[in-house]
């Protein structure tokens, strides 16, 4: 008989993500950027240049790129662009709760691909948990 799962595994990405921005969107782009960089090569993240505050993450999951950018007024822009050979044929705007909602299973699915992604995963949700 097999271990129920921990909490964290069972929360995943997405679970996070979604109680992440009810709670709080102002520190989203920063959660993001904490787990991105090291576990998925192509994870791209934009920084103003004065304060160097995070303005935009851009996620490429196989043929769809996620991105969500901080537009004026610390507002959240969300949107999936549709790659044919690294080219974006199409960007699709998308509001915050549904790109969450999408966003959050398709990281949870490439991040258990792997074992550092498996590892990274745990360590970024234990951390939210004690958040």
């Amino acid at each position: 008989m097999s271990e129920p799962p921990s909490s964290w595994e069972s929360a995943g990405v997405a679970g996070v993500l979604a109680r992440r921005s009810r709670e709080d969107l102002t520190d989203l782009l920063g959660e993001l950027v904490s787990l991105l960089p090291d576990v998925m090569p192509g994870a791209q993240v934009h920084r103003s240049l004065l304060r160097r505050q995070v303005t935009e993450v851009r996620i490429p999951l196989t043929d769809t790129a996620y991105v969500l950018r901080r537009g004026a007024g610390g507002r959240y822009e969300a949107s999936r662009q549709h790659q044919v050979r690294g080219v974006v044929i199409r960007t699709e705007p998308m509001e915050i709760d549904a790109f969450l909602a999408e966003l959050g299973p398709a990281i949870d699915a490439e991040l258990q691909r792997t074992e550092r992604g498996r590892r990274a995963l745990h360590d970024w949700l234990t951390s939210m948990d004690r958040s």
